[in-house]
Order: C-alpha cells, then sequence, then structure tokens
C-alpha cells in the first residue's frame, strides 16, 4: 500500500489528505512513498514487527502468570473447609470425640403479597466418637 509522507514531520498520511493529519502542512503529490509490509507504523515512526512482536510476547506471558497466580489463590479459598463452631460436652473424657452442629432454614410462602406460611427447619448433627 502507498501513503503520502508529510516533508516536515514524516507523518504517514492516506492518499486523498492534500494537508498533513499531524502538523498541518501541505502535501506535495510527489512525496508518494511505499509502505513497508514488516512495519507497524505509528505516528508516522515505522516500528519493526519483529520487536513489537517480542514485546507482544513478553507481555502475554507476564498476563498468563498474573491469571494463573489469581486461579490459584481463587481455588485455595473455594476449597478450604469452612470451620463451623462445634458444641462439645463438658464431660473430660467425651471432649475430643463429640462434635454437634446446629443448623437452621426459614422458608416462606407468600401469595399475592402476603406471608401465608412460614416453615423453620431446624437439623441437628451430633458425631460422637
Amino acid at each position: 500500500m502507498v501513503e503520502r509522507i508529510c516533508p516536515s514531520c514524516r507523518h504517514g498520511n492516506p492518499l486523498e489528505n492534500r494537508f498533513c493529519g499531524a502538523c498541518g502542512v501541505a502535501l506535495d503529490h510527489d512525496a508518494l512513498v511505499p509502505k513497508r509490509p514488516d512495519a507497524l507504523v505509528i505516528a508516522g515512526r515505522h516500528f519493526p514487527l519483529a520487536q513489537v512482536r517480542q514485546v507482544g510476547g513478553a507481555v502475554a506471558v507476564g498476563l498468563l502468570a498474573v491469571a494463573a497466580d489469581a486461579g490459584v489463590a481463587w481455588l485455595r479459598r473455594r476449597t478450604a473447609q469452612p470451620t463451623l463452631p462445634a458444641v462439645r460436652s463438658t464431660t473430660p473424657e467425651s471432649v475430643a470425640n463429640t462434635v454437634t452442629i446446629l443448623s437452621q432454614r426459614v422458608v416462606e410462602i407468600w401469595d399475592e403479597g402476603r406471608l401465608t406460611r412460614q416453615v423453620v427447619e431446624k437439623h441437628l448433627w451430633r458425631r460422637e466418637g
């Protein structure tokens, strides 16, 4: 592809531009320079694609490492066993062998905006060993 290069700031402009998009200088019709397919043009400057690919690869590897660390931390939090409050009996020989867990669930049934029924479920688990 061919572009028009500004004689004063060396900014690359499309062929239909009569004035430079960066500095506003009138562009000559004979200032046509072919684009290099192996370079990236940013603000009129050419950067070799090999360097851009190396930097992009390093950034991608860094982002992958951060994502992996975040995923491992999330999995550790997710798989950690929650500690439930345990109620133990007071006799010395059964203190280390008895675990009691109490849970409660409330189910509310609404009909036309009114609470018509409420069910309270309580569960008690006791393990004695």
